[in-house]
């Protein structure tokens, strides 16, 4: 056994992060998740609406006939169940943050207008 490669391997190192740049960004407004033994296969789509014209009656019409909406899969990502939890609560994380954003947000602009109005 060699004894550098075991001191490397406990060793923290710092991760220099690369090819996000390169990647095309995507909208998804689905996920479907399938587990697979020990993994999660997480795939994310996007709800592709049917482009109609027409009048909104003939437009309603040509909606009640389609058989179908499509769903294009814009990403596929594989992951260990323990990666999916860490990611799982990572977003978790995430999304309070954004929810007091968005909470401080309103009431500064609800406090913006009431001063306006007074």
């Amino acid at each position: 056994m060699d004894v550098n490669s075991t001191n490397l391997q406990r060793r923290p190192m710092p991760v220099k992060w690369t090819g996000y740049e390169s990647l095309r960004a995507e909208h998804a407004t689905h996920l479907v998740v399938q587990s697979h033994g020990s993994e999660l296969t997480l795939l994310f789509f996007e709800f592709q609406p049917p482009f109609i014209t027409g009048t909104p009656e003939e437009q309603a019409e040509s909606i009640e006939k389609l058989p179908h909406v499509e769903a294009k899969c814009v990403a596929k990502i594989v992951m260990s169940a323990p990666n999916a939890a860490q990611a799982s609560d990572v977003l978790s994380e995430q999304l309070g943050h954004f929810k007091l954003a968005v909470q401080e947000a309103m009431e500064v602009a609800q406090n913006a207008q009431v001063a306006h109005l007074a």
